[in-house]
């Protein structure tokens, strides 16, 4: 699929799209361990052992072409068509939102998902979507079209840095380890009880050093090498992806104010703290898919204050009040 939008954020050029290639990278420990649990998994099938690698391979490809991405949206993120009433609510902002990032309307697609919490998706190579709330209150009026026209804009946004491109495929071949790691970490809440999740944590990584040491203390180089990717995979990469993602966030923020929306991109994340608390804890902050909303916020404003002619034109841009339009 061609890229879409009309261009990446000014500096972005030649880095912007590297964030979906980061993000796939940081899962290649993810999708190695798929590959292991499939292969296994297929030893019991004898003759047919190499089937359900390969429908595990050939379906993960086919959720790159366009129809494979409407499918997985709709399956796995409950994206659907707007009805003839939501699409009338949209497609002002919808239209405005094309037309500021020179997007060709075949190029990409809008969905819904029910939701009564408001926020917004970017997804794939070619998929948008907003939550019905978002819809509600643009349809009431609550959401000033403006502001939605920025959410959409930083969606698109998304596409035109490439951060999204390989996520779904990254998703469908993560798919099997993470199903398999959500199995063990459940039965491992169960039996250690929610209190004891640090000192199970420790336990394992003392166990994991410990069965190192021992494979290379008998000279084992190669399981005590496996061991110890295994272990530093399983904390690096997690944080790695989150600290990417963080990035493609602020590129997809300059996209926006780029196209002279960081005043009204700005005023929707004012809202982001509607009845919402920030990630607690110095891990959950690392763990955090998203900058918080004042760095976010200080960005754009730094970025309307350093462009003012192409800043929006709508004084109270930064001061209207919204209901909440939390920017995925």
């Amino acid at each position: 699929m061609k890229p879409i939008g009309h261009r990446p954020p000014s500096g972005m050029q030649g880095r912007a799209v590297r964030y979906g290639h980061w993000r796939a990278v940081t899962a290649a420990p993810a999708m190695i361990g798929s590959l292991l649990l499939l292969m296994l998994a297929s030893a019991a099938l004898n003759g047919w052992a190499g089937l359900l690698p390969l429908a595990w391979a050939t379906c993960a490809a086919a959720a790159t072409t366009g129809m494979g991405e409407r499918m997985t949206v709709r399956a796995t993120q409950g994206f659907h068509r707007p009805s003839p009433t939501q699409a009338a609510a949209l497609a002002p902002a919808w239209s405005t939102a094309l037309r500021v990032t020179g997007t060709a309307a075949d190029d990409v697609e809008l969905y819904v998902q029910t939701a009564r919490a408001p926020n917004a998706y970017a997804a794939g190579g070619r998929s948008v979507a907003v939550t019905s709330r978002v819809v509600e209150d643009s349809a009431t009026g609550r959401l000033p079209e403006h502001h939605l026209v920025a959410v959409l804009v930083h969606e698109l946004g998304h596409h035109a840095t490439g951060a999204t491109r390989p996520m779904l495929l990254v998703a469908w071949l993560t798919a099997p380890w993470r199903v398999a790691m959500s199995l063990m970490t459940g039965l491992a809440n169960i039996l250690a009880g929610r209190q004891l999740r640090l000192g199970l944590a420790i336990v394992v990584i003392a166990g994991l050093a410990m069965a190192m040491a021992r494979a290379l203390d008998q000279g084992q180089w190669m399981v005590g090498g496996v061991q110890a990717f295994i272990g530093l995979a399983a904390v690096l990469c997690p944080l790695l992806d989150a600290a990417v993602s963080r990035r493609a966030e602020l590129a997809a923020d300059r996209f926006a104010a780029d196209h002279g929306l960081a005043l009204q991109l700005a005023a929707a994340l004012l809202a982001l703290d509607d009845g919402r608390c920030a990630a607690s804890g110095w891990l959950r902050r690392l763990l955090a898919s998203h900058p918080t909303s004042d760095r976010r916020i200080s960005a754009l404003l730094a970025a309307a204050a350093a462009s003012p002619v192409r800043a929006p034109r709508s004084p109270g841009a930064t001061s209207t009040a919204l209901r909440g339009v939390p920017d995925a």
